[in-house]
């Protein structure tokens, strides 16, 4: 358990620092993340997915910071109440960069591999509510 929660950690404070390479590391050979309902599979597309985010500092969206706000860890998974937020300077979702600000609620679910790494990720946020944000 403890290999997972520094791994979960460590994949985490990636994210807000925007390090691509140190979110990469986190992860299997072959991992899977989910964005409600829609498979992104492989190291390359998981790391073209988070790039094109903004986890790489470049992409959609500047300053994106996920912040935990509740944790509940079972055998299996570990599932993260998160706010997830940014900046929209790049197209996303057919908008234009817009320069406006969002914050939503997430919730993600991440497995792993016996060796302790992310196998997977589930992510369930709420489209339209960013959709909404940026369009003002």
């Amino acid at each position: 358990m403890a290999d997972r929660l520094e791994v979960l950690a460590a994949h985490l404070d990636a994210e807000n620092r925007h390090d691509l390479a140190a979110i990469m590391a986190t992860y299997v050979a072959e991992p899977v993340v989910v964005i409600n309902g829609v498979a992104v599979r492989g190291r390359a597309g998981v790391e073209r997915f988070h790039a094109r985010f903004g986890f790489g500092g470049a992409g959609s969206f500047a300053d994106v910071r996920v912040d935990e706000r509740a944790r509940h860890v079972t055998a299996d998974a570990i599932a993260i109440e998160q706010t997830l937020s940014g900046h929209h300077v790049g197209d996303w979702d057919g908008l234009a960069p817009t320069q406006r600000r969002y914050s939503i609620p997430v919730c993600t679910v991440y497995r792993f591999a016996p060796s302790g790494l992310l196998e997977s990720e589930d992510v369930y946020f709420d489209r339209a509510g960013i959709r909404a944000q940026l369009a003002g």
